[in-house]
C-alpha cells in the first residue's frame, strides 16, 4: 500500500472508531430539580433518559472529511465520506446494518454488518464473515450507546433555536465535550482493537495513549424534538483530528519526515428516528456459509 493510501486508510479507521466508541458517560440528573424550570443541560439529560428506555430505533451516520497533505512541493487534498445507516434492537441486542465507504480517487468500499446471538456477520463483495463477539465486543457497533457515550459526556449546554430534523421541529442545543472527559472517552472506547479490525494502524497501546490525549475540547450540539427524544446530533472533530495527526506524524518519525496533514473538515452527523417502531428481521441466508474469523 502506497503512502497516500496509508495515511488515508488509517485516518478513515481513526475517525470511523471515533463514531463507533461505545463506554459510558456522567451526565446530569434530570430528576434532582423536578418541579423547576429546566436549564439546558437538564432538557439534554432528560432526552437522554427517555432515549435509555428506548428498545428498538434506527440510526443514520454520516462523516464528512477533508485532508489536506503536503510532501515537499507538492499538496493534495482528500476528500470522503462515511455513511452507515442501522436498525437496532435491544434486550438482546441485535442489529442490521449497511456501511459506505466513499474515498473518491482512492475507490469506494460497502459491507453489510448484522449482529445476532453473540456474532457480527460482515459481508463484502459478496463474501461473508462471520466474528464471534461478547457483550463488550457487540457494544462496540452499539450505535445507541454510542450516542449516549457522547451526550453524557457533553455540558455546558445551550439553547440555540428550533430547526427541521427528519421533516419535524427540533429544540437545538449546543455543548461541549472537555479536554478531559473526551481523553476518558477516547482511551476507553475500544479504539485499539477496531483499529486493528480495520486494519490500518500499526501503533502499540503505549503510542495510542498518547495519540489520544491531549485533544482539547469537542463542540457538538443536539436536537431534541417534540416528544423529548434526541433525533440528532453533530460534532466538528477536525481539531481533534489535526491533533491527533500531528502527534501521528512524530510517532511515525523518519517514515513520515517532510510531511504535513491538515485536517480542515471532519465534521459527524447522527441522526435517529423509527423509536420503538423498528420492523423485525432475520440473518441473510448467505451469512450461514460465512467464514470464521479471528477472534
Amino acid at each position: 500500500m502506497n503512502m497516500k493510501k496509508r495515511i488515508t486508510a488509517a485516518l478513515t479507521a481513526m475517525t470511523l472508531c471515533v463514531s463507533l466508541a461505545a463506554c459510558g458517560g456522567n451526565g446530569a440528573d434530570p430528576a434532582a430539580n423536578a418541579g423547576k424550570e429546566q436549564t439546558a443541560g437538564e432538557k439534554v439529560a432528560a432526552a437522554i433518559q427517555k432515549f435509555d428506555s428506548v428498545k428498538s430505533c434506527s440510526f443514520s451516520m454520516k462523516q464528512e472529511m477533508q485532508m489536506d497533505m503536503k510532501n515537499g512541493g507538492e499538496a493534495q487534498t482528500l476528500s470522503y465520506t462515511v455513511g452507515m445507516d442501522m436498525d437496532m434492537f435491544q434486550e438482546p441486542v441485535k442489529a442490521k446494518g449497511k456501511l459506505n465507504i466513499d474515498m473518491g480517487e482512492l475507490g469506494k468500499q460497502e459491507m453489510d454488518i448484522y449482529m445476532q446471538e453473540s456474532a457480527i456477520y460482515i459481508g463484502l463483495n459478496g463474501q461473508w464473515m462471520k466474528q464471534p463477539a461478547d457483550t463488550e465486543g457487540m457494544q462496540m457497533y452499539d450505535m445507541q450507546q454510542e450516542m449516549d457515550l457522547y451526550l453524557d459526556s457533553a455540558s455546558d449546554f445551550k439553547e440555540a433555536g428550533s430547526e427541521q430534523v427528519n421533516g419535524a421541529d427540533a429544540v437545538k442545543f449546543t455543548g461541549v465535550i472537555k479536554g478531559e472527559n473526551l481523553d476518558k472517552v477516547m482511551q476507553g472506547s475500544g479504539m485499539m482493537d477496531m483499529t486493528q479490525q480495520f486494519g490500518a494502524a500499526e501503533v502499540d497501546e503505549e503510542q495510542l495513549k498518547e495519540l489520544l490525549s491531549g485533544l482539547g475540547d469537542l463542540p457538538m450540539s443536539v436536537w431534541v424534538n417534540a416528544d423529548g427524544y434526541p433525533v440528532q446530533y453533530e460534532m466538528d472533530m477536525g481539531p481533534m483530528m489535526n491533533s491527533i495527526m500531528e502527534k501521528a506524524l512524530k510517532i511515525a518519525g523518519e517514515e513520515m519526515s517532510g510531511i504535513s496533514l491538515q485536517v480542515p473538515k471532519a465534521l459527524m452527523t447522527m441522526t435517529v428516528s423509527n423509536f420503538d417502531s423498528v420492523a423485525d428481521f432475520e440473518l441473510p441466508a448467505e451469512t450461514q456459509n460465512a467464514v470464521d474469523m479471528a477472534g
